[in-house]
């Protein structure tokens, strides 16, 4: 099953709201729906996390950047840890940050991990 967003997509690799967090989330425009991708700094966990506070932490996770969206896949388990969604997908608002600041983003929160691919 997949959800479908459209929204301004915030991405910070060090944000200091959140101890320095890597941290990429965007709200939809129509339906006010919460999607991020987390890592905290010392952590080797990635984070998903939807509205309503759901979330799952592990690594059964695959990003596809390109420059219009996000298309992000989980697991089975982590569908059913999340809203039963296996597959996100986040079309960029045009005033959404730049996509270097979303790759850079992403770089971080994958670093050292499979699962990022970069289509841009």
């Amino acid at each position: 099953m997949k959800r479908r967003l459209y929204g301004i997509v915030f991405a910070f690799p060090q944000d200091e709201e959140y101890n320095g967090m890597a941290h990429l989330w965007t709200r939809d425009a129509e339906t006010a729906y919460w999607f991020s991708l987390t890592r905290a700094v010392d952590s080797d966990d990635i984070e998903v996390m939807v509205s309503g506070q759901l979330n799952y932490v592990g690594p059964d996770l695959s990003v596809i950047l390109s420059s219009t969206e996000i298309v992000i896949k989980v697991s089975a388990a982590a569908a059913r840890a999340l809203d039963g969604y296996s597959e996100y997908a986040v079309a960029f608002h045009p005033e959404s940050q730049d996509l270097c600041s979303i790759r850079e983003t992403l770089e971080v929160i994958f670093g050292g991990k499979v699962g990022l691919v970069i289509d841009t």
